[in-house]
């Protein structure tokens, strides 16, 4: 059986990047195959930010008074959805 020397060489490459692939998982993941380290204990995190905030007091000022603004009682909007739930509860009466 005769194989052209097209499928040959795309076999090659397929294989080529298969391999690349299994060193590559092999980097990150042997120790825990090996029973090295668990699962859990992940190393260094390459997307946490580990920026520094500036002003970070100024900021939790602002969102203690923001909170404090938005959690007054008695300046609710929410009035009329009270209203709406007594006016279905009189439908019944109508019966």
């Amino acid at each position: 059986m005769e194989v052209s020397p097209h499928h040959t060489m795309a076999g090659e490459v397929c294989g080529f990047f298969t391999w690349i692939w299994v060193f590559y998982r092999a980097k990150h993941d042997l120790p825990v195959v090996l029973g090295l380290r668990h699962p859990w204990e992940h190393g260094e995190d390459p997307w946490a930010i580990h920026d520094h905030v500036d002003n970070l007091e100024e900021l939790r000022q602002n969102w203690e008074e923001f909170n404090e603004k938005a959690t007054r009682p008695g300046e609710d909007d929410d009035d009329d959805d009270d209203d709406d739930d007594d006016d279905e509860g009189d439908d019944d009466d109508e019966e």
